[in-house]
């Protein structure tokens, strides 16, 4: 068996469980290693959630991508900045963390800039300010907007999916006493 080829092997398919093995390669760019993580654990460190930054920050493929990103109570208003859109590459936003009320500060997601990158789908905003507690299904309109504006965030929900390299699918909720928008 020490001379078969990977590719060789027999595949076990959907007889597999989280204890089963893996083999890796670590630092394949650096000094190549061959190392071993359990299925449960190598798909544990790819969905940890990632507590996102209370201030502006830029989300990356490698650390923010398939994971829950969860929105702190942010101190000031905050952009996230999504990287350029790749087929099936995923984003969810969940938040904010650790707030007892509707935050005093708006959070944006911008998906790119100059008009290049766009938002597609629909949200709906629940209204949050005692007066008329509607919902409300709020589009892009997948040609100029690529900023998405959340007013004093009491729950967010969205996932945002790559559709091609100049196209976010967005889809969730947010719920606010302000409804959010999409802008330029």
């Amino acid at each position: 068996m020490a001379d078969k080829k990977i590719t060789a092997l027999t595949s076990i398919g959907t007889a597999t469980i989280r204890a089963d093995l893996l083999h890796l390669i670590d630092d394949v760019a650096g000094t190549p290693t061959n190392k071993k993580v359990t299925i449960g654990e190598y798909a544990n460190a790819l969905t940890a959630p990632v507590i996102l930054g209370a201030t502006s920050e830029s989300l990356t493929e490698a650390t923010h991508a398939g994971r829950l990103l969860i929105i702190p109570n942010v101190g000031a208003a905050c952009t996230y900045t999504l990287p350029t859109p790749i087929l099936g590459m995923t984003f969810r936003f969940l938040g904010p963390h650790l707030l007892a009320a509707a935050d005093g500060h708006s959070v944006l997601i911008a998906c790119g800039t100059g008009n290049s990158i766009f938002y597609s789908g629909q949200i709906v905003h629940h209204d949050t300010d005692n007066t008329s507690q509607t919902s409300a299904v709020i589009y892009p309109d997948q040609n100029s907007n690529e900023l998405l504006t959340m007013a004093l965030p009491g729950a967010v929900n969205l996932t945002l999916v790559g559709m091609s390299a100049t196209l976010w699918h967005i889809a969730g909720y947010v719920a606010s006493a302000t409804a959010p928008a999409f802008a330029d």
